[in-house]
């Protein structure tokens, strides 16, 4: 990361803070017009996906979000649902970026931080890797720490930031030809348990990635898409082998969650839990998919603490 653009983003990120510690609706509403045209979001009467996960920051118990939007203590969530064989293998977890010591590491893994998106670091052989210069990039990530801020996505804040090293998970021939940059992903959205439909995302290189969207029995539902915004081709995905599993899992996963999306990868036709996400969509979807994921959350179901 250049040193200018570290520098810009902490900056960034201390007035978000600042702007959020003061009144978080001010960054909702902020995000909230700039993906839906410069309309504000009605956080009085919700109606649409993001305005009742903007409701659920400000007044529900989000505490359980937080435990499983963590990539390091979800861990501990998955293996008390019984799925914890599907988990990539932990290789190590650091506090600090300091302690970070690849010497005890397989030549290739991936490293991430808890509470980030996009903060991955792949290495794919550690005999080439210059520690110090990795080590300086998880500090600057770790001093960022922008996702609670971000969108206001309150259920971050509490998360102890830390470092994991995992396997590095590596896609099939056929995966490869589809999704050269990276591994594709399978995003289940689920409500209360029940899986909806399912947002796909490949191909990602620089900050950029195309996108799909099909239904639970894998009929295509594109038509879902602001192709405005999202990247978008016109072939399709092939079904996954595993799809049905996936479901499964994804509904026992999602059970305690008035909404949650489940994301898996894919590996030799078995499924690999990747991370449970809880606010997310800004601007992928068509106005009537935000409204329709928005019907499956009732409100009147989740105890109001704030």
């Amino acid at each position: 990361m250049n040193r200018n653009v570290y520098l810009y983003q902490l900056l960034a990120t201390e007035v978000k803070k600042l702007i959020v510690s003061i009144n978080p609706v001010w960054e909702i509403n902020r995000c909230y017009k700039k993906v839906f045209g410069g309309m504000l979001p009605d956080l009085e009467n919700p109606k649409n996906l993001i305005e009742k996960i903007y409701w659920m920051e400000l007044h529900a118990d989000t505490s359980l979000w937080s435990n499983c939007a963590d990539k390091y203590r979800m861990r501990e969530y998955v293996l008390g649902c019984g799925l914890g064989e599907y988990l990539p293998k932990l290789l190590a977890h650091w506090d600090k970026a300091d302690d970070m010591d690849f010497s005890d590491l397989p030549d290739e893994f991936i490293l991430k931080t808890n509470n980030g998106c996009g903060t991955c670091y792949v290495v794919k052989d550690k005999r080439t890797e210059n520690i110090s210069n990795v080590k300086k990039q998880f500090r600057r990530w770790m001093r960022l720490n922008r996702e609670g801020y971000s969108n206001a996505q309150l259920h971050y804040l509490p998360i102890k930031p830390c470092i994991i090293a995992e396997e590095l998970l590596h896609p099939s021939e056929e995966d490869k030809r589809i999704s050269p940059s990276s591994l594709i992903d399978y995003k289940i959205w689920c409500f209360s348990g029940k899986p909806v439909c399912i947002l796909v995302t490949y191909d990602r290189k620089g900050g950029i990635h195309y996108v799909d969207m099909y239904d639970t029995e894998w009929n295509r539902k594109d038509d879902c898409l602001n192709k405005q915004r999202a990247k978008f081709r016109d072939t399709p995905i092939p079904k996954p082998a595993c799809l049905q599993q996936m479901v499964e899992m994804a509904s026992v996963l999602s059970k305690p969650f008035p909404e949650v999306r489940v994301d898996f990868y894919v590996v030799n036709d078995s499924p690999v839990i990747g991370e449970l996400t809880f606010s997310t969509g800004y601007g992928n979807y068509t106005l009537e998919m935000y409204d329709y994921l928005g019907s499956f959350i009732d409100l009147s179901k989740v105890k109001r603490i704030r």
